[in-house]
């Protein structure tokens, strides 16, 4: 790779140092990697300041999970029991395979555990924490990619505080942003394997792909691995032309082999996750996906590319959004400097990173428009490995923000490093940039006058697009969007203005572009806060989502075990307090209980029976003389109790035979049979023989926990113990201690044969595929520590000798004048 003579800013990875300051130019001490590194986390702390100083976040989904978390923590803590199956929603289903509850998987999860527990850190340590690595990591790839430690610190902090980032953690999904926090960091330990054959930096991926895989959001290790996987590929046929056999060879090894081992250390995660998603509704689709359709909900229409420009072009997220996805809360902004010396740097420098920036951008931000570009988005659908399993194809888009940082971290630098000849006549390398900044101030107050031109249109249009949309919302739109572009216009003109000012001397280079991360910071500082501020709330507020409630008493003064229907469909707050409900959230629900509820529908008083839905909570008072139902609790929030509810565990000695499951649904929802008489069996083998018995059976719990139940059932005659808990095929049963199969019954409901006589009934979930993964993790974790341990005395060897690692130069930016 070719490198320029000279690089401003320093000594970087590739070794060449700051050029001496010529005549005319105000030089001024060079900004030093020291500085950049201090500066990055310093803005996070900034921009983040009501978390680092205790507070928390209590948007929707923040709080919905937390319900189950709160007790499940608790099992944990006090009674050393690890839930691997949730009881407290829909039936049941698994906790692990499904990610819903994974704790002390993640390594450091243990580290942040004794900083906020032992040391009284702040609540959400682990999160600032995720976000200072992103912006140093990312720091730390500019530097090797050739960046200077100006630009490299416009790229670093506007990748780790871009607004789409900053939403995740504020509203709920924090293990997006730390799996993220780790893609630079990949990229980095790639390329050194790659181009130095350095076996620790190779260790080093592979513990890194383990950590990032262990943070568990899998569609964002996915699109980490896409970008991987490109990286590699530019590496490699790069270094293969160039004659560097042995540095492309690395380049596919490395990827391969660091992947292949980071999943391998991984594995008692995610072969349950694997097993799982064959039963969730991410893999009842086509071709055993998430069906076509329900994955591209949430595709991102390339005309909210006005975002990139102007964030409220469609509204701010929220009531105010009348875009093409069916709601979001917050645009795709990215900044209008880094965006500006993106394409700046796309368009003058050179080199494979520049190159792989550009593609990488461009592959995600097409892929991003999921429906909106059919063709590709099937074509990747149906034939590109898991892809089917992922929904929101607007989340790729975290690809387009991390090239779009790194190119104008390379654009910075290079409109930085050239200045004015004193010896030209003539000559003004900076009256360009000059005449950009009129530009821009002008092209802001155009699109001002433009939208207030075409205001009229624009609204009717948007109340017309969304079913429902509140004009007054799109006058509000139309405001935001209005200041936004004035705002735009100013801050990319005085970015520009610092540029030319530095070009022509009057300001050192390090002074001007410490002033445009400056500019660049009080442009996402507005838009950061509007989404930050608002879920912002102290850990008593937080906790007061969790307060027991007068109706949450009733309930569990009820010793009998049964299901509620909540007054919200995504409440998960009773799971705190032991009760379960029918309904819940989880975005790969089981597939099973799924078409059950698209099928046959829940709300009807019969399949709440079926269901064992004892209680009803309403905020408003049943009509007069409804059936069925009777009035337990009036306060607030209604209880009623649904009469003749089915008891969760019961004996059955009548059994209807059906054809297959879609005639089991068929049957139940015509109600063609009487859940208190019989049974539906679907199975192909016929049913073990049944009798009424003579004297009423008998039923009693003995123990229900996250991982098992045990039941002491009495009766006279042959029949079927049935439980109204979801089937799934890693539950295993005993009767009076010998293996006994699990049938499906009611098409998801689990029913055990039964002779007359009493017998103690024993369910235990045993996920296979995790004894399985734990054996595969502690070989892999074995084979990366041996490796680490060989890179490091290869190291310590050769530098023993007086030698160094052979470094071949990384992918700088080439100056363009």
């Amino acid at each position: 790779m070719k490198r320029p003579a000279a690089r401003a800013g320093g000594k970087g990875a590739a070794g060449s140092r700051a050029r001496g300051p010529s005549p005319g130019d105000r030089e001024g001490k060079p900004f030093s990697w020291t500085w950049a590194y201090a500066a990055v986390a310093l803005l996070v702390l900034l921009f983040l300041y009501p978390i680092a100083m205790g507070k928390v976040f209590v948007s929707p989904d923040s709080v919905a999970p937390a319900g189950f978390s709160k007790i499940a923590t608790d099992a944990l803590v006090h009674r050393h029991v690890y839930p691997l199956w949730n009881p407290f929603h829909f039936l049941g289903m698994p906790t692990f395979g499904s990610l819903a509850f994974v704790p002390y998987v993640y390594p450091p999860d243990a580290l942040f555990g004794f900083l906020q527990e032992v040391l009284r850190f702040p609540k959400m340590t682990w999160l600032l924490a995720h976000y200072i690595l992103l912006g140093l990591a990312m720091l730390a790839f500019l530097r090797a990619a050739g960046a200077a430690p100006e630009g490299a610190l416009l790229g670093a902090f506007t990748l780790a505080l871009t607004p789409n980032l900053v939403a995740v953690g504020a509203f709920g999904h924090g293990s997006q942003i730390m799996t993220a926090a780790y893609l630079p960091l990949l990229l980095l330990l790639l390329d050194r394997f790659a181009r130095r054959g350095s076996w620790l930096a190779l260790a080093g991926f592979a513990f890194a792909a383990a950590f990032q895989l262990l943070r568990a959001h899998v569609q964002i290790v996915f699109y980490s691995w896409i970008a991987l996987t490109l990286y590699a590929l530019f590496l490699g046929v790069t270094a293969l032309r160039e004659g560097r056999r042995a540095e492309g060879v690395r380049a596919f090894a490395g990827l391969a082999a660091g992947l292949a081992l980071g999943f391998g250390m991984s594995a008692f995660l995610y072969l349950p996750v694997h097993e799982y998603a064959k039963l969730s509704t991410r893999g009842g689709g086509e071709g055993g996906g998430a069906g076509l359709v329900y994955a591209t909900s949430w595709s991102f229409h390339p005309r909210e590319m006005l975002t990139f420009v102007i964030p409220s072009m469609f509204g701010f997220g929220g009531s105010t959004y009348w875009g093409s996805m069916p709601f979001t809360d917050y645009p795709n902004y990215m900044g209008i400097v880094p965006l500006a010396f993106a394409v700046y740097g796309a368009a003058r420098t050179r080199g494979v990173t520049r190159t792989y920036l550009v593609a990488l951008a461009a592959v995600a931000l097409l892929i991003s428009f999921g429906k909106h570009l059919q063709p590709l988005y099937s074509l990747l659908y149906y034939h590109l490995p898991f892809f089917n399993k992922f929904r929101v194809p607007v989340m790729i888009l975290v690809l387009v923000q991390f090239a779009t940082a790194a190119l104008a971290a390379l654009g910075l630098t290079n409109a930085l490093q050239s200045r004015s000849n004193p010896a030209g006549k003539g000559s003004d390398s900076g009256s360009a940039w000059m005449r950009g900044a009129l530009l821009a101030a002008v092209a802001g107050f155009g699109v001002l006058f433009l939208i207030n031109l075409l205001g009229p249109a624009v609204r009717d249009y948007a109340v017309r697009s969304r079913q429902g949309f509140d004009p007054s919302h799109a006058r509000m739109a139309l405001d935001m969007a209005s200041i936004d572009a004035i705002k735009s216009g100013l801050f990319l003109a005085a970015a520009l203005a610092l540029v030319g000012m530095a070009r022509r001397g009057r300001l050192s280079r390090s002074v001007a572009a410490l002033l445009i991360v400056g500019v660049t910071a009080a442009d996402l500082w507005t838009i950061d806060r509007k989404i930050i501020d608002p879920q912002v709330a102290t850990p008593r507020e937080y906790d007061d989502n969790f307060r027991e409630t007068p109706e949450i008493a009733f309930l569990k003064s009820d010793s009998t075990q049964f299901r509620v229907f909540p007054l919200r469909w995504d409440d998960s707050r009773l799971a705190a307090f032991g009760i379960a409900s029918v309904l819940g959230y989880h975005p790969a629900k089981p597939r099973l209980y799924q078409a059950f509820v698209d099928t046959v529908g829940i709300q009807s008083f019969e399949m709440l029976r079926l269901l064992n839905v004892k209680y009803i909570l309403a905020d408003g008072a049943f009509p007069p003389g409804t059936k069925d139902v009777a009035l337990r609790h009036d306060g607030e929030v209604k209880v009623y109790e649904v009469e003749g509810v089915l008891p969760r565990a019961f004996v059955a000695h009548a059994i209807r035979q059906v054809r297959d499951d879609g005639v089991a649904l068929a049957v139940i929802r015509t109600r063609g049979f009487d859940p208190h008489a019989e049974v539906l069996w679907s199975e192909p083998t016929a049913a073990s023989p049944v009798s009424a018995p003579g004297v009423p059976d008998s039923v009693r719990t003995i123990r229900y926990d996250f991982n098992e139940a045990e039941y002491l059932a009495s009766s006279s005659a042959p029949g079927l113990f049935v439980v109204i808990d979801e089937f799934d095929p890693d539950w295993v049963a005993t009767v009076d201690g010998a293996p006994a199969a699990i049938h499906r019954v009611n098409y998801l409901m689990r029913g055990v044969a039964l002779s007359p006589g009493v017998h103690r009934v024993r369910f235990a979930y045993a996920p296979r595929a995790l004894a399985a993964g734990i054996q595969i993790s502690l070989a892999s974790v074995l084979v990366g520590l041996l490796l680490a341990g060989w890179g490091a005395w290869r190291t310590v060897a050769r530098r023993a000798q007086g030698g160094s690692p052979a470094a071949a130069a990384p992918a700088v930016p080439e100056a363009r004048e």
